[in-house]
C-alpha cells in the first residue's frame, strides 16, 4: 500500500492514493512527530534526537509518555497502521516497511541531477516538481530549518539555470543578475524606460545590503538607456553628476561658520571625537553648511557618511542612521572586511526593513554596538564625518541611537554632525543639548544674512536681477537664503513658484507624493498617481524640468524640504486625509513595510484599517529596540482593535512599557491578562510577576503566579524565573532550590532563553549560601563532559555566584586553593569549559589579594582559553578582570582597549545583562577626567535597557556612576544611582558591597559639602571593608578622610 508524503507547498499524506483528511492532523505533535521523520535520513532518528526536536529543554526521560502518545494519534491518522510509526531499541521509524515517496525528496533528485547537468530542460522538470516552499505552516519549527534552506537555495539555483528571471526576483529581490536580464531584455524591446525602472530597483534592493552597489554593466545599461529614452522624448542626454570632491561649496556672509567647521575637524583629528549641532530657521541654509563640512572633510581624506531624517515617511527604525551608513558602505566597501560578521548581520537586519520577530525581550543593544564598530572601523585613517541633516524630523529610536554614537566618539576621529530647525521638538534639544554640554560638542546657530550677504548672494546666483528686484526679494525673504533664491528664480522664470508651474493633475499627483516624505521610486509614482501610467511619466518630466523633484540614488527627491513641504500645506484637511489613504492603498499593494503602511491609515484618521500593520510593525520595532515608536503605534489603535488583535497588542504594550523600564508595565500586563488565553496568557502573567518584582511588589508577584503550572510551552521559562525570584527574596529558599533545579534539568546550551540560564545561576548561588558551592560545580563538570554547548551555559551562568565569593568573607587563599582543585578536576575530566572558568576564578581571586603579577598570568591565560573554545562570555568577563590589573598597574590605555573590546564580545553573549554592568562600571572608573566619567554614564544609560540589568550585578555600574555624578556636581543623578547600588547589595549576602556603597555616599557626602558626614562614612566603610579582609580598600577609605 504505497503512501506519498507533501512537504512543499503544503503538508498532506496520501495513503494508497485517497489523502488522510486534514482534520485527522488535529493533534500538532502527530503531525509534527510525522514531518520530522519524513525530513530525516531514511525515515527514521534517534528516539533522543526526536524529543530534543519537538519537547526542546525538556528531560528525555519525562517526555516518553509524550512521544508515544504523539505516535498513536500519527498511526490513526495513517489508518490505525501498527507500523505507521515504529518505536524500537531507542530508534523512531515512520513506514519502515511501506514504499514510500516524499516530494521533497523528489524535488532535491530532479534539482540537484540537473545542476550536476547544467541542463536547462532538466531544472525545467525540477522546478515542476516544486509546489511551493517546505511546510509554510511551520516557517518557525527550528527541525525545519536546514530542510528549508536547502530547498529554497536549490529552487534559486534552478530558476537561476532556466533563466526564470521574475520568478528569482521573488525569491531573491537583490539579485543582480536577474535585474539586469529584465532590464536588458527591456531595453532590447525599445522600452529604455522599463529598463530604468527596473535598475532603480535593482538600487533600491541593494541598498538593504551593506556595502553593494550595482556593477559596471547596470552602469553602462543605464547610461544607453538613458540616452534611448532622450532621443525618444526629442531632449538632449542628462548631464553627468558631479563628484563630491567636484561640487564647490560657497556660502555668502558665512565666513566665521567655515572657520568653526575648520576647527571641530583639527580637533577631531588629534583622536577626540565631537559633536557638531547645526540649528537655525527653516530656509537659513543649514544643507549648505553641512555640504560645506562634507567638502571641508573630503579635502582632508574623511570618509562621509550622510544622510536626512524625513517625519512622514517612516520606513523603519533607525532610518536615517542606517542610511547613512550605508551610503558609507557604499562609497568604501573595503570597511566591510573589517567589520564582524555578526555586526554586519545586525546592521543588515535593521537595514531590510522586513517584518521581524520579537520575544518581548531586550535586544537593541547588539545594533548599537554593531553601529558604533562600524564608526569605529570607518573613522580609522583620516577619520569620518557622520552627518544627519532635519534631525527635527528624526524618530527617537535613531536620537538615542545618534547620543550613543557620539559616547562612543570620543576617543576617534569622528565629527557627528546634526542640523535641526529651530524651534526644535522637546527630544531633539534634550540630546542635542547633552551632547554639548556633556559630550563636548559644538553648536553653530545660524541667522539670517545681512543686506550686503543676500545682495552678494543673489548677485552670483542670478546677475541679472536689477536692483530693485534684489531689495524687494532681499526684503520679502528677510535674509533667509532659500526663499530669497525661490523668490529670484520665479522673478527670472516670470512663474509663481515652483507648484504654479505643474499643471492642475501634475500638482494633485506630487501633492500625493509628498505625502510619501523626501524620496520616492517609480513604482510608487505608478501607484500613487490616478492617471495611466504615460501621463504619470509626463507629469513627472514636468516636475524634473520645474526643479520640484531631481534624480537621485533609487529613484527621485524633491529639491529641498520646503518644497514638499509646500505643496503637503496646500492640500485642504480633508483632501490630506484623503491623499494619506490613497498613500496607504498603494505602499499595501506594493508590499512596502508595515510600519509605514500604518503610519498612513493613521494619518489619513483610519486607525482599524492600521491595525493589522501596527501587530506587524511592533513586533519589528521591538525587535529593533525602537520601544517609544512601537508603543505609539499601540496607543493609537488599541482603542480600535477587535478580538483578533487586541490580546496581542495589549500583551506587547505591557512588554514595551517593561522594556522602556516605566512602572505602568504592571497594570499593562494585568490588562492584557485579562483577554488572553492560553499560552500567551501565561507568558502575561509570568511577565506581569517579573514587573511586579522589579518594583518589590511581592503581593502582586505571588498573585500573578498563583494557579500557573508548567505546561511545556514557551512560557515555562518565564514563568520558571519569576516562581524562582518570588521564592528567593521571599526566604523560601527550598522551593527556590527547586524552581532552581527544575531550570537545570531544562538547560541544554547557550540558545536556551536567558531565563533559564538565569535560574542556574540561581541554583548555584543558592549551593553557595549552603557552603556547597565547589562540590555543585564538580558535579557540573561531570555532568557537561561531552556536551560543550550545555557546558557554555552553565559555565555562564555561574559568573554572579563566583562574584558572590570573591566579594563575601571566604578567604582569597582558600578561594584559589579551592579553584586550583577545581582547575585540576576539569583538566582530568577533560572539560576545557571548567578549565578556563577555574583559571579566571584564581586570576580574579589573585587581583583582589594584591598579587597583579598571578592575576596578569592568570587572566591571560582565562582569556586564551575562552577564545579557543568559543566562550564569548567567559572571554569578555576575563578581559574585564584583566583590564582592572591594568589600571591598578598604571596602564590605563591598554585597560580602555581591554574594556572596549570585552564590551563588544559581551552584547553578543548569554550573560550579556550581568557583563555589560560591570564593563561599563569599570570604563567609569578607567575615565581620565570627571567629564569623561560622566560622559561614560550617560553611554551607559543610553544602551542599557531594564531587561539587561541583573539584580545582583547592578551594584557593580551604579556605584562607579554614584562617584562620577558626584564628582562632577550632579547630585540628583547621584543619589538615584546611589539608590539603585543600596537596592543591588540587598540582594547579596555580607560582601565587600556593602562597604562600597559607604564609601559611594561619604563621596557624595563631601560634593555637597557635607565633611563631618563625609569623614563618618568613610570610617564606616573602612569598617566594613576590614570585616570583610578588604584591608586595602579600608586604607584608602581612611586616607580620604584626611583629603576631605
Amino acid at each position: 500500500m504505497p503512501v506519498g508524503v507533501t512537504l512543499l507547498g503544503s503538508f498532506a499524506v496520501d495513503v494508497d492514493g485517497v489523502r488522510v483528511p486534514s482534520d485527522a492532523w488535529s493533534r500538532r505533535q502527530a503531525s509534527a512527530l510525522v514531518k520530522l521523520l519524513a525530513l530525516s535520513e531514511r525515515r527514521r532518528l534517534h528516539r533522543e534526537q526526536v524529543i530534543e526536536a519537538l519537547w526542546p529543554g525538556r528531560p528525555v526521560d519525562g517526555c516518553g509518555p509524550r512521544l508515544h502518545k504523539a505516535a498513536h494519534y500519527a498511526r490513526r491518522a495513517l489508518g490505525d497502521r501498527p507500523d505507521a510509526v515504529v518505536l524500537r531499541n531507542d530508534m523512531v521509524a515512520l513506514l519502515p516497511d511501506t514504499e514510500v515517496t516524499i516530494d521533497l525528496d523528489e524535488f532535491l533528485s530532479l534539482g540537484r541531477a540537473a545542476l550536476e547537468q547544467r541542463s536547462p530542460a532538466a531544472a525545467e522538470r525540477a522546478l515542476a516538481a516544486h509546489s511551493g516552499g517546505l511546510l509554510p505552516d511551520d516557517i518557525y519549527e527550528p527541525f525545519t530549518t536546514d530542510a528549508r534552506e536547502a530547498a529554497r537555495l536549490l529552487y534559486v539555483d534552478l530558476l537561476r539555470l532556466g533563466a526564470h528571471w521574475p520568478e528569482l526576483l521573488e525569491a531573491e529581490p537583490a539579485d543582480e543578475e536577474a535585474h539586469l536580464a529584465v532590464a536588458r531584455t527591456r531595453a532590447e524591446k525599445g522600452d529604455p524606460r522599463g529598463a530604468l525602472i527596473q535598475l532603480e530597483r535593482l538600487e533600491q534592493a541593494l541598498k538593504r545590503e551593506l556595502g553593494a552597489s550595482p556593477g559596471v554593466e547596470a552602469a553602462r545599461l543605464r547610461a544607453e538607456s538613458e540616452r534611448a529614452l532622450a532621443t525618444a522624448a526629442d531632449r538632449p542626454s542628462p548631464p553627468p553628476q558631479p563628484s563630491d570632491c567636484e561640487s564647490a561649496v560657497r556660502l555668502f556672509g558665512r565666513r566665521e561658520v567655515g572657520d568653526r567647521i575648520r576647527a571641530v575637524l583639527d580637533h577631531a583629528s588629534l583622536g577626540r571625537g565631537i559633536p557638531l549641532v547645526v540649528a537655525g530657521p527653516a530656509g537659513v541654509g543649514k544643507s549648505a553648511v553641512l555640504d560645506l563640512a562634507a567638502a571641508l572633510a573630503g579635502r582632508r581624506g574623511w570618509k562621509l557618511a550622510q544622510a536626512g531624517s524625513s517625519a512622514v515617511e517612516s520606513p523603519w527604525p533607525y532610518a536615517p542612521v542606517l542610511a547613512a551608513f550605508s551610503s558609507l558602505c557604499r562609497r568604501h566597501p573595503a570597511l566591510l572586511d573589517a567589520l564582524g560578521d555578526d555586526y554586519r548581520f545586525e546592521i543588515e537586519r535593521a537595514l531590510a526593513g522586513k517584518d521581524l520577530d520579537w520575544t518581548g525581550e531586550s535586544g537593541h543593544h547588539r545594533l548599537f554596538v554593531a553601529a558604533a564598530e562600524l564608526l569605529r572601523v570607518a573613522a580609522a585613517g583620516q577619520g569620518l564625518v557622520l552627518m544627519v541633516d532635519d534631525v527635527q524630523d528624526a524618530d527617537e529610536a535613531s536620537l538615542r541611537l545618534l547620543h550613543y554614537l557620539s559616547r562612543c566618539a570620543v576617543d576617534e576621529r569622528v565629527v557627528l554632525v546634526l542640523a535641526h530647525r529651530d524651534p526644535a521638538p522637546p527630544q531633539v534639544h534634550d540630546v542635542t543639548a547633552s551632547m554639548v554640554s556633556q559630550g563636548g560638542g559644538r553648536r553653530i546657530d545660524l541667522r539670517a544674512l545681512s543686506g550686503g550677504a543676500s545682495q552678494r548672494l543673489l548677485a552670483d546666483r542670478f546677475p541679472t536681477l536689477d536692483p530693485q528686484a534684489v531689495d524687494d526679494i532681499i526684503e520679502a525673504g528677510g535674509g533667509l537664503p532659500f526663499p530669497m533664491l525661490e523668490l529670484a528664480r520665479a522673478r527670472v522664470d516670470g512663474s509663481g513658484g515652483r507648484s504654479a508651474i505643474l499643471p492642475a493633475a501634475a500638482l494633485r499627483t506630487f501633492q500625493r507624493i509628498a505625502l510619501l516624505g523626501m524620496t520616492f521610486s517609480t513604482d510608487e509614482l505608478l501607484a500613487v498617481s490616478d492617471e495611466p501610467e504615460d501621463d504619470s511619466y509626463a507629469q513627472l518630466e514636468l516636475a524634473l524640468a520645474a526643479r520640484v523633484v531631481e534624480p537621485t540614488e533609487g529613484g527621485f527627491q524633491f529639491r529641498h524640504p520646503l518644497v514638499r513641504e509646500s505643496l503637503v500645506d496646500q492640500l485642504p484637511a480633508h483632501q490630506r486625509s484623503r491623499g494619506h489613504h490613497q498613500v496607504a492603498d498603494a505602499l499595501v499593494r506594493l508590499g512596502h513595510s508595515p510600519g509605514r503602511v500604518a503610519h498612513h491609515y493613521l494619518r489619513a484618521g483610519l486607525p482599524s484599517r492600521a491595525v493589522p500593520y501596527v501587530v506587524r510593525a511592533v513586533d519589528t520595532a521591538g525587535a529593533l529596540g525602537a520601544y517609544r515608536e512601537a508603543l505609539d503605534l499601540v496607543d493609537g489603535v488599541r482603542q480600535h482593535a477587535g478580538p483578533d488583535h487586541l490580546p496581542t497588542l495589549l500583551s506587547r504594550r505591557g512588554d514595551l512599557l517593561m522594556a522602556l523600564g516605566e512602572p505602568g508595565a504592571v497594570e499593562a500586563y494585568r490588562e492584557a491578562s485579562r483577554i488572553t488565553t492560553g499560552t500567551l496568557h501565561r507568558l502575561n502573567r509570568a511577565r506581569l510577576a517579573r514587573a511586579a518584582a522589579v518594583g518589590g511588589d511581592l503581593a502582586t508577584v505571588r498573585s500573578a503566579l498563583a494557579g500557573l503550572d508548567l505546561q511545556g510551552d514557551e512560557a515555562d521559562a518565564s514563568l520558571l524565573l519569576a516562581q524562582g525570584t518570588l521564592a528567593y527574596f521571599t526566604g523560601d529558599l527550598e522551593t527556590a532550590w527547586k524552581v532552581a533545579t527544575e531550570a537545570r534539568e531544562r538547560l541544554r546550551g547557550v540558545d536556551d532563553p536567558w531565563h533559564l540560564v538565569d535560574l542556574v545561576g540561581l541554583h548555584g548561588l543558592l549551593a553557595h549560601q549552603r557552603g556547597e558551592w565547589f562540590e555543585t560545580f564538580r558535579t557540573e563538570l561531570r555532568r557537561t563532559q561531552g556536551h560543550e554547548r550545555l557546558a557554555g551555559a552553565v559555565f555562564d551562568a555561574h559568573l554572579c555566584v563566583a562574584e558572590n565569593l570573591l566579594y563575601g568573607r571566604e578567604p582569597y587563599p582558600e578561594i584559589v586553593a579551592e579553584a586550583e582543585q577545581l582547575r585540576v578536576s576539569a583538566h582530568q575530566a577533560g572539560a576545557l569549559r571548567g578549565v578556563a572558568f577555574a583559571t579566571a576564578l584564581i586570576g580574579e581571586a589573585a587581583l583582589m589579594m594584591g598579587d597583579l603579577a598571578r592575576a596578569e598570568a592568570e587572566l591571560l591565560e582565562a582569556i586564551a582559553l575562552h577564545a579557543d573554545i568559543d566562550s564569548v562570555g567567559g572571554q569578555a568577563h576575563s578581559m574585564q578582570r584583566l583590564a582592572e590589573v591594568r589600571l591598578a598597574q598604571g596602564r590605563t590605555p591598554e585597560a580602555r582597549e581591554l574594556l572596549d573590546e570585552a564590551l563588544l564580545l559581551a552584547r553578543w553573549s548569554t550573560i550579556g545583562m550581568h557583563l555589560l554592568q560591570r564593563i561599563f562600571g569599570t570604563l567609569i572608573v578607567s575615565a581620565p577626567d570627571p567629564q569623561s566619567a560622566r560622559a561614560m554614564v550617560a553611554r551607559a544609560e543610553s544602551t542599557l535597557g531594564e531587561p539587561d540589568q541583573c539584580w545582583f550585578c547592578a551594584v557593580m555600574l551604579a556605584i562607579p556612576a554614584a562617584t562620577a555624578c558626584a564628582r562632577v556636581g550632579d547630585l540628583e543623578d547621584a543619589h538615584r544611582f546611589l539608590a539603585a547600588a543600596t537596592r543591588s547589595v540587598s540582594h547579596w549576602g555580607e560582601s565587600s558591597w556593602h562597604a562600597a556603597v559607604l564609601e559611594a555616599q561619604a563621596t557624595v557626602a563631601l560634593a555637597e559639602g557635607e565633611v563631618e558626614r563625609h569623614g563618618t562614612l568613610s570610617r564606616e566603610a573602612a569598617e566594613a571593608y576590614l570585616a570583610v579582609g578588604h584591608d586595602g580598600d579600608a586604607a584608602r577609605c581612611i586616607a580620604g578622610v584626611g583629603v576631605g
